[in-house]
């Protein structure tokens, strides 16, 4: 069943052109500030992305999307038409801090809807914003899982305090967008995923059918069985300059995949962690990026010579898959040749290296950031979000979710979060959403994560903030344990995404400056555990978002609800039940206020 309708353009979906992701050194990067303006029409195409014909999403008819590229202090306009037949959208700037302005964060029903609501078929909507940092970012839908299909692309953000630079550190630079690919739309698998029976008779996230590298894959066509056209692609083409430095800005925009990305016969050195410029690890074979996360890697094309062709692989780590599609073939492929193409495949071999059984992150303790930055040396405020595989019950029936304490995320767009907050509520619905307050006059604050899923990795991220990650451990992390816990409080990196681990129940403690007022979700970036109620809420100086001016343009989407739509209408993957009883998930509490060393309770 397909639920993005009938495809709004007779023209196919396209990739991006090759040169499309490239960095020009023609770019300027200065502290002068400037306003860049985008135009973007998001609409439903058919295309063969890795071969198999099916109906995805498109911007100005490609997917992945137009390159944003601005420099720091830039002020970002991009200007949306949602051609969408049947469904409304939104986009988020995945990694900016988005502070000031909130509203533009772009999650209906918490920051999209904060006072603006979502996009509606046919209308058009302008993002506007102005970033203060810099680094490697993406954009993508936060609406049910429309990222899934397609809507999504880079954002890169230079300055002239980067530490990386263009001539010194690297003479080449270019984006490399990961997706893993599914020939069922997103909905139609979202749907059976959130029913008794489940996707193809689980509740697991379920396996793609091939990678793409910038749009493309290659399928094997031979297995197709259902009748649908399906055309043998070519691998992409990569040509680097011989004996110069190309760094790389890898970006997982998958939904399930952790990635490990590698060049044959080429050592990597990782320079920049999400937007966090890095000093090592140097020399190392594989580099592993989840869902949400982005690195940059330095590659020394002084192997070879002209004409020489070596394989790029990006290996998806399918220890962590529950199930695994007969047809997939795990690795996706890139050709990467010294100089002008030569015609032939490369015929290099892949590192000898056994890939992990569980999906983890680089070692925190190797990820040194190149400029120090040390976390508040205390947090006045702590949150703890236990987040669980667990099953509701509704009218007798058992469905599976995913609980953050004990709370399975309900999303119902047209009652916005941010809303409630600038409106003067002090809490947020309990039965709705796992929620935390960090309140005004907190200046440095902890979020623990306990990860009570002994065979799940997640891929966690947190809007609004990046966070240093000043512990990790076994087991599950209490608040009185907290107090006395030992931190790394000297330099540690800091990110907006990162793993915790399946092989033990384990939790992470994330140290925040809480600086920035705004309503923040903290969720796993695997869209389909998303899909199944994988999120919280950091409500963050509440008495800054009440003194909040929201701009008419924002207010004015939530008057655009259509006729006989409830205010109660959930988002598509984000569905009520009326739960009666928790059959597990009782590992936490929900609604957690926190202030001043107070326990949260």
């Amino acid at each position: 069943m397909a639920l993005l309708g009938t495809p709004a353009a007779t023209a196919s979906a396209i990739a991006p052109a090759v040169s499309a992701y490239v960095l020009n050194s023609s770019f300027t990067i200065t502290d002068t500030p400037a306003t860049r303006s985008f135009d973007w029409v998001v609409a439903a195409q058919t295309g063969t992305p890795d071969g198999y014909n099916r109906t995805l999403i498109t911007i100005n008819n490609q997917m992945p999307g137009p390159l944003i590229e601005a420099n720091e202090g830039d002020t970002i306009i991009v200007t949306v038409r949602n051609s969408l037949v049947n469904q409304t959208m939104s986009i988020h700037w995945h990694g900016i801090y988005q502070n000031g302005s909130a509203w533009m964060d772009g999650v209906p029903g918490v920051t999209q809807a904060t006072l603006q609501c979502p996009i509606q078929p046919g209308q058009t909507f302008t993002y506007e914003f102005q970033v203060n940092q810099y680094g490697t970012y993406w954009y993508h839908s936060h609406s049910a899982v429309q990222y899934t299909d397609g809507l999504l692309g880079p954002l890169i953000i230079h300055s002239v305090d980067d530490p990386l630079v263009r001539g010194t550190d690297f003479e080449e630079e270019r984006v490399l967008f990961f997706q893993d690919w599914y020939h069922d739309e997103a909905s139609t698998i979202v749907n059976k995923l959130l029913s008794v029976d489940g996707y193809e008779g689980s509740a697991a996230a379920p396996s793609p059918q091939s990678g793409l590298i910038n749009g493309v894959g290659v399928y094997n066509c031979s297995a197709v069985t259902d009748g649908t056209a399906c055309t043998m692609m070519s691998y992409p083409e990569l040509n680097i300059t011989p004996n110069v430095k190309t760094r790389f800005r890898i970006i997982n925009g998958g939904s399930h995949a952790q990635f490990y990305f590698s060049v044959d016969n080429h050592t990597l050195d990782v320079v920049e962690a999400d937007s966090t410029a890095i000093s090592g690890p140097s020399a190392v074979h594989r580099v592993p990026f989840h869902n949400g996360q982005r690195y940059s890697v330095i590659l020394d094309a002084s192997v070879g010579s002209e004409g020489d062709a070596y394989w790029l692989r990006a290996k998806m780590n399918t220890n962590c898959f529950a199930t695994i599609d007969d047809t997939l073939n795990s690795t996706v492929f890139a050709i990467v040749r010294y100089g002008a193409s030569s015609g032939s495949d490369p015929t290099t071999s892949d590192w000898t290296d056994v890939l992990p059984d569980d999906c983890t992150d680089l070692d925190d303790s190797v990820l040194i950031p190149a400029v120090e930055s040390d976390p508040p040396s205390t947090a006045a405020g702590i949150a703890i979000f236990d987040s669980v595989f667990g099953t509701i019950t509704y009218n007798g029936v058992s469905f599976n979710r995913f609980l953050i304490n004990e709370t399975t995320y309900t999303n119902y767009i047209y009652q916005p979060f941010l809303n409630q907050v600038n409106a003067g509520n002090s809490t947020l619905n309990n039965s709705n959403v796992a929620w935390a307050t960090l309140n005004d006059g907190v200046y440095g604050a902890d979020i623990v994560i306990n990860n009570l899923d002994p065979g799940l990795d997640h891929p966690y991220h947190l809007h609004g903030q990046d966070f240093w990650i000043v512990a990790r451990g076994d087991g599950q992390l209490t608040y009185d344990a907290a107090q006395t816990l030992s931190y790394n409080l000297s330099n540690p990196i800091h990110r907006d995404t990162l793993v915790i681990p399946a092989r033990r129940v384990s939790y992470a403690v994330l140290r925040i400056n809480n600086d920035n007022p705004g309503v923040w979700v903290l969720h796993c970036h695997i869209a389909w555990h998303l899909a199944e109620g994988f999120l919280g809420v950091v409500v963050s100086n509440p008495s800054a978002i009440g003194s909040m001016t929201i701009p008419t343009a924002v207010t004015d989407l939530c008057s655009e609800r259509p006729a006989g739509v409830s205010i109660y209408e959930t988002e598509p993957g984000r569905r009520r039940r009326d739960v009666v009883g928790l059959v597990k998930g009782s590992h936490a509490r929900r609604g957690l206020r926190t202030e001043q060393k107070r326990h949260p309770l």
